[in-house]
């Protein structure tokens, strides 16, 4: 009994109080439970809602609809294929206006060549501007495609090649 015995300052032995460790460990632990729970349900949270870090663009200027021919541009793919009708080059146009932003609902013709079969997979554009063609050739060269909206010729022209 002796153990919890220690002599103070003044010389009289006084019982020695253990610290309780055990309720500093318990506290840390209970602590700790609640801040895991805590995220587990912040993270539920932010997993069933949309979050949006960076908004949408967006532009308080309303949008003409009008076709800007030097933002309109062509796209080819692939760059080339065999002639003889073999193989089909995938043309897309696409129509922007002054902003940028596709112009839906134009049609859009190509410049026609006796030597290349033009299908139109989808001549009027879409909701992003966009118009598509599949080209085949009959024989082997180069060929420019230039495209037409509104009777208006777009400055951009694409070379074909056909091996």
């Amino acid at each position: 009994m002796e153990d919890n015995l220690k002599q103070n300052d003044s010389g009289l032995k006084v019982k020695e109080e253990k610290k309780p460790r055990s309720r500093w460990f318990l506290f840390l632990i209970l602590l700790l439970i609640i801040l895991l729970l805590f995220s587990l349900v912040l993270a539920v949270f932010a997993v069933r809602q949309r979050t949006t870090f960076f908004g949408r663009a967006f532009s308080s200027i309303e949008t003409s609809g009008d076709v800007a021919l030097e933002n309109s541009y062509l796209f080819i793919s692939p760059l080339s294929a065999q002639s003889g009708g073999k193989e089909k080059i995938r043309l897309t146009v696409f129509l922007l206006d002054n902003q940028g932003k596709g112009v839906a609902n134009q049609a859009v013709f190509l410049g026609q060549n006796e030597k290349l079969e033009i299908t139109i997979v989808q001549g009027v554009t879409d909701n992003l501007g966009r118009a598509y063609f599949d080209i085949a050739a009959f024989s082997s060269g180069d060929y420019l495609i230039e495209a037409r909206v509104d009777n208006l010729i777009l400055p951009q022209r694409v070379k074909l090649n056909f091996k």
